[in-house]
């Protein structure tokens, strides 16, 4: 129970009557002080605050320390700042913001002069590479959106530097929502070293006098007859391509839905059995890495004869097809017309994939049917419903503040529109998208949606029709209504949508759900995924945490303040370019010896050794120095091969540049095909461009009107 003696958290570095009491967030900052510790808080119950407990303690115990704060996105980097300055009892500008956009000699010297450091992971982990300062003599490293913490991503880099660097580390992990599964959350504790999971949801005791119930409707629509009839002609011709799948043996012909995501499988098998081939990838990468392995696809397409652009393009097309039975089910048949109308244009620009489509009389019928009528009569009833929700939550609920969720930024803009007309005496609303979208519309810039937020906050705006950009992070209080046009296959998303309400008083949630669609489907894995993470961290004890780390005191130089010092320090940085590459081109060294090292102590390497093949490094004795002194004089030599440049692409580069690849016809690829198969890699809006223009930029694919080209293959 609460100490009802205590209404605010005072102590040294905190605010006086400024940071509210809450007795879970104090027995959780407790559990954190002296364990890496990855906390699971459901959206709303002030995992913020529990950050700045720490960064109290860690104060505390180390005045002279600094400390470190991550987020992925730089609003939540501003609204990190923003916290700080308000609840920390400490000089204003010693809490300072990193982004790319501040050079990086400037970025030295606030390091070096500040205490609480705030900004997104890539800005510090490119510094640290490069040695421009360290975390030494940091206390304390909060990394926001821990789920995030996988692949490549900068997290995984800056927590390994920490724990290696500094003599006292500790770290602590904030999510609503670590994963789906005991292997994610796993990889996660790996990653950021954790010795301590901190798990709370609405139904603990320390937690229930502070939340607010938020209840969840399903709504449950039907399709009126035409447009059942119009989907009914449009999967009867996905059952014919479908045909070419089964009668290869290359789908299970009892299965009762196909996604995309089978297609997509299918072809990214096959582009990995190619690199194999190739042995651009080992054997090992390529197993891990393939989903359908009893029995492979190659194997199947090799033993019967198959035409392999054959399978690739059925594959397209099957996307497609089932792509527009989403659109004519889950969203509006205005969605649907336009993405008939990209089919048409790439079918007119030649591409097999989408000229199977329109040459049917599937297609044509249903596409004279629509003309014939009016489209009015063919609105989805998803959009009546909500109209009458919005109305509910006015008349019984006086509510004027509502987010509406929806997948696609067409259909943000058509809701815009509908409900502008409907209640235009009535509320305000508006979209609230992110910064690059399609050619012809780039999106809202952060300076814009922190216009529209705030006119959100200040009810100028009543009702905000939100993508994806909406469900992390950004702070919207006071709002007692969340409605889901669709609902979303994914756990995170689901807990991060359904936390947009509820936080100050209690809230509805309303999942718009089509009968019979893949709306159901969506809505049941989205409910199963959650359900087994909180099984998982409910009893973490099958999760394997550290319990390794050794700690002792940070030991701390005799402090510089001297303005000369500073100056030293940065005057002449352009002298510093010549050592960054040196301290790049030694920690890649180090990666490689560390592999090497590892391989030689490994099961594959024990396993070859037994079939009686001979490695050179059992004949001769490598030198790591002399190893070291040959790559570094081999980095150093000018005009290298572009195959040297090629292997540090991006992962989400290399993924572009396969799609092109894939399910390019003469080496052309639909720009909006493209960008529509990249989503379902995750990789959209701005870090889509990001990607897109550096396969651009390094010649592997090339923009020529509304397709890409493939111009070549990275190795």
């Amino acid at each position: 129970m609460q100490n009802k003696s205590m209404k605010y958290f005072n102590g040294p570095f905190i605010k006086k009557d400024t940071v509210h009491y809450r007795h879970y967030q104090n027995n959780i900052a407790n559990s954190c002080k002296n364990k890496n510790s990855l906390v699971v808080l459901p959206t709303g119950l002030g995992k913020t605050i529990i950050g700045i407990l720490l960064v109290a303690y860690s104060l505390k115990k180390y005045p002279r320390a600094k400390i470190v704060i991550l987020a992925p996105t730089r609003p939540l980097v501003a609204q990190h700042k923003a916290s700080c300055i308000k609840f920390l009892d400490i000089n204003p500008e010693e809490i300072i913001s990193f982004t790319g956009k501040i050079s990086p000699e400037k970025r030295i010297l606030l390091f070096k002069n500040s205490k609480i450091i705030i900004s997104t992971p890539q800005v510090i982990n490119n510094d640290i590479m490069r040695g421009r300062y360290d975390l030494r003599q940091v206390s304390l490293v909060v990394f926001d959106e821990a789920h995030k913490t996988k692949g490549n991503y900068s997290y995984n880099l800056i927590s390994q530097e920490y724990i290696t660097t500094c003599n006292d580390p500790l770290i602590l992990g904030l999510t609503a929502s670590p994963g789906k599964d005991f292997e994610r959350i796993q990889l996660i504790c790996d990653n950021l070293h954790i010795e301590n999971i901190v798990f709370r949801n609405y139904e603990d005791e320390d937690v229930k006098e502070y939340i607010h119930d938020i209840d969840t409707y399903i709504n449950l629509v039907n399709l009126p007859i035409k447009i059942l009839e119009l989907s009914q002609v449009w999967q009867e011709l996905l059952k014919r391509f479908l045909r070419f799948f089964i009668d290869r043996k290359l789908i299970n012909p009892y299965k009762k839905y196909y996604s995309k995501l089978d297609f997509l499988r299918m072809t990214n098998d096959l582009t990995l059995s190619f690199q194999y081939e190739k042995e651009y990838i080992s054997e090992e990468e390529y197993l891990d890495s393939l989903y359908y392995t009893d029995p492979k696809i190659i194997d199947i397409i090799n033993d019967n004869e198959i035409d392999v652009n054959s399978v690739y393009s059925y594959c397209s097309s099957c996307i497609s097809l089932l792509h527009a039975k989403d659109l004519i089910e889950t969203q509006e048949i205005s969605l649907f017309l336009s993405f008939l109308e990209k089919i048409e244009f790439r079918a007119e620009q030649g591409i097999l994939s989408a000229k199977r489509i329109v040459n049917s009389e599937h297609f044509q019928f249903v596409r004279s049917t629509i003309e014939k009528e009016k489209l009015s009569d063919l609105t989805h009833p998803k959009i009546d419903k909500i109209i009458s929700l919005i109305t509910e939550e006015m008349e019984e609920f006086n509510n004027k503040k509502i987010i509406i969720f929806t997948q696609f930024r067409e259909m943000a803009e058509f809701l815009k529109n509908r409900l502008q007309n409907e209640f235009k005496n009535h509320l305000s609303i508006e979209k609230f998208i992110g910064q690059s979208s399609k050619m012809n519309d780039f999106g809202f810039s952060q300076k814009l949606q922190s216009e529209i937020l705030q006119k959100f906050r200040n009810d100028e705006i009543n009702v905000l029709i939100a993508t994806s950009v909406a469900e992390e992070g950004i702070d919207i209080p006071n709002v007692d209504a969340i409605i889901f046009y669709e609902p979303v296959p994914s756990e995170i998303r689901l807990i991060q949508r359904r936390g947009r309400t509820g936080r100050y008083a209690s809230g509805r949630c309303y999942i718009l759900v089509t009968e019979d669609t893949v709306d159901i489907p969506f809505y049941i894995v989205a409910r199963r995924k959650e359900g087994i993470m909180k099984s998982v961290l409910t009893g973490y004890e099958q999760i394997d945490l550290n319990n390794k780390l050794e700690r002792k005191s940070i030991i701390f130089s005799e402090p510089n303040k001297s303005k000369s010092s500073d100056f030293e320090l940065i005057k002449n940085f352009k002298d510093r370019r010549d050592k960054e590459k040196e301290l790049l081109a030694n920690r890649s060294i180090e990666e490689i010896l560390t592999q090497l090292d590892d391989f030689c102590n490994s099961e594959e390497y024990k396993k070859i050794k037994e079939c009686g093949v001979t490695f050179f490094s059992d004949i001769v004795k490598i030198e790591h120095q002399e190893m070291r002194n040959k790559i570094m004089k081999q980095k150093g030599k000018k005009n290298m091969p572009q195959k040297q440049r090629k292997m540090y692409l991006n992962k989400n580069v290399k993924t572009l540049i396969n799609i092109v690849k894939t399910y390019s016809q003469e080496d052309l690829l639909d720009f909006g095909e493209l960008k529509q198969l990249a989503t379902e890699e995750e990789i959209i809006d701005r870090k889509f461009y990001i990607h897109f223009n550096q396969a651009c930029h390094h010649g592997y694919l090339r923009k020529q009107g509304s397709s890409v080209q493939f111009i070549m293959d990275y190795d």
